[in-house]
């Protein structure tokens, strides 16, 4: 969904909201909302394009939550690199309730390499683009790692997994990254919507490694 010549519906304390023209081109997603701005900024006579999109949480979000997310992204970033796009995350109030604001470098997202339903693109696809597969193949061995921990990347959202429009591998969610599998087995009635979330990220890993053979 996108809406051209727009601006974000929620007021932002860290943002004038206002004065930043901007395209919703997301609703889609489980935790926020995304919107896009681009332009000139000028400071200290300096001018700078900006290109970034803002991810407004669709919940509220407290301090301690927002030290997790941040968490979050270093373990990704630490781990993937420039796979990450850069991404900053704001403790502030949106809409008069606490909760945190991503700010992360646009991405122009070319291909979706997470569904299955691609596969038949995908893989000549990456017997041409080595380096994408090369990243590929880092994200897999990382993806399988922190699984051991019981912690499962989200692969279950829209586009999550992507080429950009370098045919880089890029990975562009901000918002519960990880889903962790050891509470289905702390809580005495596991939540069926996180059990599906995490069946499908793993079975989307699983095609992620046949892409991987299949293109090599």
């Amino acid at each position: 969904m996108a809406r051209e010549n727009d601006s974000i519906d929620d007021r932002i304390d860290c943002l004038r909201t206002d004065r930043i023209p901007a395209t919703l081109i997301s609703t889609s997603g489980y935790h926020c909302e995304v919107w896009r701005a681009a332009g000139t900024i000028i400071r200290s006579d300096e001018r700078r394009h900006m290109d970034i999109v803002i991810k407004t949480r669709r919940s509220g979000c407290t301090w301690p939550e927002t030290r997790v997310i941040g968490r979050e992204y270093q373990r990704l970033r630490g781990a993937l690199g420039d796979l990450v796009p850069d991404t900053i995350y704001i403790a502030t109030r949106i809409n008069g309730s606490y909760s945190v604001v991503a700010l992360a470098d646009a991405i122009n997202r070319w291909f979706d390499v997470a569904n299955p339903s691609n596969e038949d693109e995908a893989v000549p696809l990456f017997q041409r683009l080595r380096r994408a597969r090369d990243d590929l193949e880092l994200f897999i061995e990382q993806a399988d790692a922190w699984d051991r921990e019981d912690r499962v990347i989200d692969l279950y959202g829209t586009e999550n997994l992507v080429l950009d429009s370098n045919r880089h591998l890029r990975y562009i969610d901000s918002f519960g990254v990880f889903f962790y599998a050891d509470l289905l087995n702390a809580l005495d009635e596991p939540d069926p919507g996180l059990a599906q979330r995490i069946n499908i990220s793993r079975q989307r890993l699983d095609y992620l490694r046949h892409l991987w053979a299949e293109s090599a």
